[in-house]
């Protein structure tokens, strides 16, 4: 909690990350408590953990609640795309190379569970136990080398999201596949905030319904999926749908 605390004082100020703190203490305890008394209704898919509530996700200029898991910190993508990796895109199954922009530790039992793929973890910090250091704008990969490129809520965070597109079509194979996401707020149009925008989590735009046309632009092709679960699924595993695109290399 302290190195927590640490973080979001250098990012936002002591003042704000003070607020902060309060608010996290003031939405957490109750969710501990009822974790504790009440039967549980809830799963995570990903660890298997079970309880009456989800941990809120609280930051200085949002807040989701019923959001994050208390055991493996799996929020509600991570929970859907263990279930569609392992169950609709039968993971286990694949082979080749695999190339997983910003891993998160949720999602790291369906990488360990996929023996035939050569996983290559990457970001630009060393703290997610990477394999590689890369800037996804500027990728040490060499051309068509990679069979299943893994990019979520990442590109609202670079600066220049044109050349990571170009990037990441340059290294995908001929017959690989791209499946990628990006975070919205409905917007149809993306907004383009110019700097990196502490409210918005460090990112530096918000993409719109127009995600999957800058896709195209850039070069693949783009078919827009969702997770394919019941609505007991969906309420069981706490998910709220959303839209991810699977790509492939245009003509």
């Amino acid at each position: 909690m302290f190195s927590w605390f640490r973080s979001q004082a250098k990012a936002h100020g002591l003042l704000k990350a003070t607020r902060l703190l309060a608010r996290v203490v003031r939405y957490r305890l109750p969710v501990v408590i009822s974790n504790d008394l009440l039967p549980a209704t809830l799963e995570c898919p990903c660890c298997g953990w079970q309880g009456r509530r989800f941990l809120d996700y609280i930051e200085v200029g949002y807040h989701i609640p019923n959001a994050a898991c208390p055991e493996c910190d799996s929020h509600s993508r991570h929970r859907a795309f263990f279930i569609w990796l392992k169950n609709e895109f039968r993971i286990a199954d694949k082979s080749g190379r695999a190339l997983i922009f910003a891993p998160e530790r949720a999602l790291l039992p369906i990488w360990n569970g996929a023996p035939h793929l050569e996983i290559i973890k990457t970001d630009l910090h060393a703290e997610r136990d990477v394999d590689m250091l890369s800037d996804i704008a500027r990728l040490p990969i060499a051309d068509r080398s990679v069979s299943l490129i893994w990019c979520h809520h990442v590109l609202e965070q670079v600066p220049d999201d044109k050349a990571a597109m170009r990037e990441l079509l340059r290294v995908l194979q001929p017959d690989g596949e791209l499946i990628i996401s990006a975070g919205s707020t409905g917007r149809l149009k993306t907004e383009e905030f110019g700097t990196a925008n502490q409210m918005f989590s460090g990112n530096r735009r918000v993409y719109g319904a127009d995600f999957g046309e800058r896709l195209q632009a850039a070069g693949f092709n783009v078919l827009p999926q969702t997770y394919n679960l019941t609505d007991t699924e969906l309420k069981r595993y706490g998910i709220y749908p959303e839209t991810f695109y699977r790509c492939t290399k245009g003509a």
